[in-house]
């Protein structure tokens, strides 16, 4: 494979996580959850990174997160996501093998219905409207960004994992 680091993207509960710790396996590469070195560079949990800097704040901290994972190689980085939400990740992903996760609003509601620790829906009373909102702001930016688009919602992990690997096969062909 050509790609030295494969990036994912998608809505919160298209699976990045899972996926990337799967196609990380399957490649035997590291895998990286941006979340988790978000709270490594902030020293804190992402809730209160909101509670206390807002989402501004930990939109920094990704940022900063995003910008770390520039020299790594063979790799596979799950980005929350809000990555695309700034501009300036936008246009660091586009130079990299970026992979959207697609899901519906509806399947990642479902997903998350009894997630507690997702502080964009901590507050919100009605999770699919809130969803169908974040993807539809979020959507041009995924589109521009992704070399590749798989759908996660409708496949078990290792099954979108084995899609992944196919794909970009045919990228690097």
């Amino acid at each position: 494979m050509n790609s030295k680091k494969i990036y994912l993207i998608g809505l919160m509960g298209a699976g990045k996580s899972t996926i990337g710790k799967l196609l990380a396996k399957s490649l035997s590469w590291q895998f990286l959850d941006l979340d988790h070195e978000i709270e490594s560079l902030a020293e804190k949990t992402i809730p209160t990174i909101f509670k206390e800097e807002c989402e501004s704040g930990f939109r920094d901290y990704e940022t900063q997160a995003l910008k770390n994972t520039a020299e790594l190689q063979r790799a596979v980085i799950a980005c929350g996501g809000g990555v695309v939400t700034r501009a300036e990740n936008v246009d660091f992903l586009k130079n990299e093998t970026t992979v959207w996760l697609e899901i519906s609003a509806e399947e990642a509601a479902t997903r998350l219905e009894y997630s507690e620790d997702r502080p964009l829906l901590s507050e919100c009373k009605d999770t699919l409207h809130e969803l169908n909102e974040i993807l539809a702001a979020r959507q041009e930016a995924y589109t521009e960004t992704a070399k590749l688009r798989i759908s996660s919602g409708e496949y078990p992990p290792e099954i979108i994992t084995c899609n992944i690997v196919k794909e970009l096969e045919k990228m690097n062909d």
